[in-house]
């Protein structure tokens, strides 16, 4: 089966429109509609987006087709680090708008070396009613949130690859800081957010800041 009927194929299993599809892989619904026509070679990028959008809702393709998992794993990539995560909190974002806990929960971050494209990011789904929590190294005072919404995670057991908990979903980035790794899973989920929650219970709160900007700015 080519790429064309892998993508109809999915959307016919999905019960998926091509509007939904577009929107959902951040394509043209004009672009969607040509390369499921075959009028349209699509690139390796393109290819990739709409890849990811299905592996969300777990299909995958296969040399004969595609198949279904209902507990997906699914891998985000981006040209540089920062495209990467990017892209992984524009899933959580979306994710996150639907489910009634809108809560974002950080582990291993460092507000410090966050770009301004992720520290905008943070703003707007902050603005859109996303509450968020972090865990941080101890001592790193560089905090742009309340600092109600962080703890310190102890020296010898921070390593600055980010982890996200967000609705029925945990994700991390990889060896390969291009590539972050989504995994949805309800039961698995809830365990890792209640290890937080029990991490957050004892750990030490940041007294200071010394950011020069916070997310209210």
């Amino acid at each position: 089966m080519d790429f064309a009927g892998q993508i109809r194929a999915a959307r016919a299993f999905l019960n998926l429109t091509q509007e939904q599809l577009a929107a959902q892989a951040d394509l043209s619904l004009q672009g969607m509609q040509k390369v499921e026509r075959g009028e349209s070679q699509p690139t390796a990028r393109t290819q990739r987006k709409i890849r990811a959008a299905l592996e969300q809702r777990g299909v995958t393709f296969t040399d004969g087709g595609i198949q279904y998992s209902e507990f997906p794993i699914y891998f985000l990539r981006g040209e540089t680090h920062e495209d990467a995560y990017l892209q992984l909190l524009n899933d959580a974002y979306a994710h996150l708008k639907e489910q009634k806990n809108k809560e974002l929960l950080i582990m291993y971050a460092d507000d410090s070396v966050s770009p301004p494209s992720v520290n905008n990011f943070y703003r707007m789904m902050r603005a859109d009613g996303i509450r968020m929590r972090q865990l941080v190294e101890a001592g790193n005072t560089y905090i742009i949130g309340p600092l109600d919404e962080y703890r310190y995670i102890p020296k010898p057991y921070f390593i600055n690859r980010v982890t996200l908990i967000y609705g029925d979903r945990i994700a991390w980035e990889s060896g390969d800081v291009l590539k972050t790794i989504v995994r949805v899973d309800p039961v698995g989920t809830e365990i890792q957010r209640n290890t937080f929650n029990l991490l957050w219970s004892v750990l030490d709160k940041p007294v200071t800041t010394t950011a020069k900007e916070h997310f209210n700015d």
